[in-house]
């Protein structure tokens, strides 16, 4: 009996075998963790995954007139939900791996790892790099280590990331005195990371994300 109900767990935490996601449900998973302040739910692993694929299936379907319309309001709805779902399961676990959460009967709240989908560890692994980042920063600095700051210094300045332009860009002299493009819209290029982020900034570029 046990054993059963492992599996029976061990399936709804994972995924739900592609099955479809609608509306409701994606309202019904944010209604309760609006409704539960500090404490994060636990949903099924493919989650995001599925809702996508919803939004997909509603954005592929060729109606016209008003079911067109219906359509579109769907299409907005469930992505609005979504984006808050995201965003509210977001500031759960910020604020676990930044202080202790509370419950209502006094107890500690740390963050449960096993109720993250893999997107959102994706996310939270960001943020602890970022966090040893600023770490070794002010470390350095407080103990008087110029060397490790020349050293972070020397990184950044060096390092390149690659960016698809989205609008033709004439040629220019990067940052290193190399010459780069010119570039015509859709082309992908490797650029220093000052100039890379000087075009997305403008709208000029994207980022590429390199594949995990």
């Amino acid at each position: 009996m046990s054993e059963n109900n492992d599996k029976s767990n061990n399936n709804n935490n994972s995924s739900n075998n592609g099955e479809s996601i609608s509306i409701k449900e994606v309202f019904a998973l944010l209604k309760k963790e609006v409704e539960s302040p500090g404490v994060l739910q636990a949903i099924d692993a493919d989650t995001y995954q599925r809702i996508a694929s919803a939004l997909a299936s509603l954005k592929g379907q060729g109606f016209e007139g008003v079911e067109a319309k219906v359509r579109d309001r769907m299409v907005e709805l469930m992505s609005q939900s979504a984006r808050l779902l995201i965003e509210v399961r977001q500031s759960k676990v910020r604020a676990a791996t930044t202080t202790t959460t509370t419950t209502a009967d006094n107890k500690e709240e740390p963050l449960d790892y096993s109720k993250l989908t893999d997107e959102e560890k994706y996310v939270l692994d960001g943020q602890a790099e970022s966090a040893s980042r600023m770490e070794q920063v002010v470390s350095a600095t407080a103990k008087g280590r110029p060397k490790v700051l020349e050293s972070i210094s020397s990184r950044i300045r060096s390092k390149q990331i690659v960016v698809r332009f989205v609008r033709h860009m004439e040629q220019f002299i990067g940052v290193d005195m190399y010459r780069y493009g010119p570039f015509q819209e859709e082309d992908v290029a490797t650029l220093p990371l000052e100039n890379a982020r000087s075009f997305i900034e403008t709208g000029v570029a994207v980022q590429v994300h390199a594949q995990l």
